[in-house]
């Protein structure tokens, strides 16, 4: 009886040959090296937390240093910032190969634009054929902007004495520039960056009448002014809250083109201190949206929900209150809103996003937009001279976006805003009551806002120090 049949044929003697036991070895041990990499790149990473706490201390020791090589000077503006600093990358879409043949020598003829030209009228007095403009136009959106000219805007070319155009250069703006070079197939034109640096720079002050004297007197620019209102904004009224004595720091960018300033960049970090308590902001991007924001150190958002202010005002002519006597009906009643003097005109903003729930006249109160901000919240803006004439009633409208204008309409006796706050349909003082926040960093990120912005937190401390100090002598 044949039994081979019931044998495990794992049990039967092999007929292939026996391999050599070194090459076993050699790959057991090939097999434990590869083992050992994958559990090891599978352990957790705890390098980001490792580099907090190393930062961490790094900044404290950099604030001593910083403290003890400023101490002697008697102007912030002076103070050199020798913390080491995040990279700022400033994206180059494209440059120029210094080798390409639009680089090399050519013979430029500078067109300067003036009232009333057009490119037809640069190429006609530059003997250009008229098919060079046309085919240039058909290049598409590149050159679309060459409609669009201003007086002054200068544009290089190079042609030949036939009229035919050879190349083409054109600076959009500080940052980007047309060109345009005849290849073998004809005409073509791309837009590209200029190489731009950013370097960091700092400014303090102190107020003794408004911000814009002490920014002023502190070298920063109007924008940049604008910009410090806008980030403190939410909290902090600059007609109303500011106080003598209230002081500012700032960290910024700067640009620079071929080593010359072409403009000012982002506020990196801020403090304001307005009657005695520090506001800080911090500049980050959220690097899942790629959308910038400004925070507190603690990663809340500094924004809110709605703008204390919906117009740039002279005076609050009537406050929030259940008894005030009405200059034309000539009665105590009861006026809950806050109504804001301005001259007849001016733009009145959205204080929230929301929608256009009513527009239109609305008895004493004139023409008159209400705006739905959520379930909870809307604002009513009274008084008005003329409507944003592209909202409809259902328009979806963006917090800042002019609404209105500034008018008497209604039961006015003269021109101003009339401003009403409502939750859940009480009216709420609008100067006083306390606006929802916006999202905080998300907790996913908040490794990488530390990582990001402590650096810029720690020189604003010492910069803010040694302007509490200046202003104390």
């Amino acid at each position: 009886m044949n039994y081979n049949k019931y044998i495990n044929k794992d049990f039967r003697k092999s007929s292939q040959p026996k391999r050599h036991p070194a090459l076993r070895w050699l790959t057991l041990g090939i097999g434990c090296t590869i083992l050992s990499i994958v559990i090891a790149n599978t352990q957790p990473d705890n390098t980001q937390n490792t580099e907090l706490s190393v930062i961490t201390d790094d900044l404290n020791t950099t604030i001593e240093t910083f403290e003890e090589n400023t101490s002697t000077s008697n102007d912030t503006n002076s103070i050199k910032l020798e913390l080491p600093n995040p990279v700022i990358s400033q994206t180059i879409e494209e440059t120029d190969n210094e080798n390409s043949a639009f680089t090399a020598e050519r013979n430029w003829q500078t067109l300067t634009v003036k009232p009333g030209y057009s490119l037809s009228v640069l190429f006609d007095k530059s003997n250009i054929k008229p098919d060079q403009l046309l085919e240039l136009m058909n290049l598409g959106n590149e050159t679309k902007r060459l409609t669009r000219l201003h007086p002054g805007d200068k544009i290089q070319i190079e042609s030949t004495e036939d009229g035919q155009l050879l190349a083409l250069h054109y600076d959009i703006d500080e940052e980007r520039y047309l060109r345009v070079i005849r290849q073998t197939d004809g005409l073509t034109a791309k837009t590209f960056k200029h190489e731009i640096e950013t370097r960091l720079a700092h400014a303090s002050g102190v107020i003794d009448s408004s911000l814009f004297l002490a920014s002023q007197k502190a070298g920063l620019s109007q924008t940049l002014t604008m910009e410090l209102a806008a980030i403190f904004g939410w909290d902090i009224d600059f007609v109303l809250d500011i106080r003598q004595g209230d002081q500012f720091t700032l960290i910024y960018e700067e640009l620079f083109k071929d080593g010359e300033k072409i403009k000012d960049g982002n506020i990196i970090a801020a403090e304001f201190i307005n009657n005695g308590e520090s506001h800080k902001a911090l500049r980050y991007v959220n690097p899942t949206t790629n959308t910038p924001g400004y925070y507190s150190p603690d990663g809340h958002s500094l924004r809110k929900a709605f703008l204390r202010s919906p117009v740039n005002f002279s005076r609050i002519s009537s406050k929030f209150t259940t008894k005030r006597f009405h200059p034309l009906l000539h009665k105590f009643r009861s006026h809950k809103g806050v109504d804001y003097a301005a001259a007849r005109g001016t733009p009145v903003r959205a204080s929230g996003d929301g929608k256009v729930i009513f527009k239109g006249n609305k008895g004493g109160y004139g023409k008159v937009i209400i705006l739905k901000h959520g379930s909870r919240y809307s604002t009513l803006y009274a008084h008005l001279s003329s409507f944003n004439k592209k909202i409809r009633n259902g328009s979806r409208i963006q917090q800042g976006q002019i609404i209105g204008y500034v008018g008497s309409t209604g039961l006015a006796s003269g021109p101003h805003l009339h401003y009403e706050f409502r939750v859940n349909g009480v009216h709420r003082n609008p100067l006083t009551v306390k606006f929802p926040s916006t999202q905080p960093i998300p907790e996913r990120h908040r490794d990488n806002f530390e990582l990001t912005t402590q650096p810029y937190l720690a020189q604003l401390t010492v910069l803010s120090r040694n302007n509490l100090a200046l202003n104390e002598n």
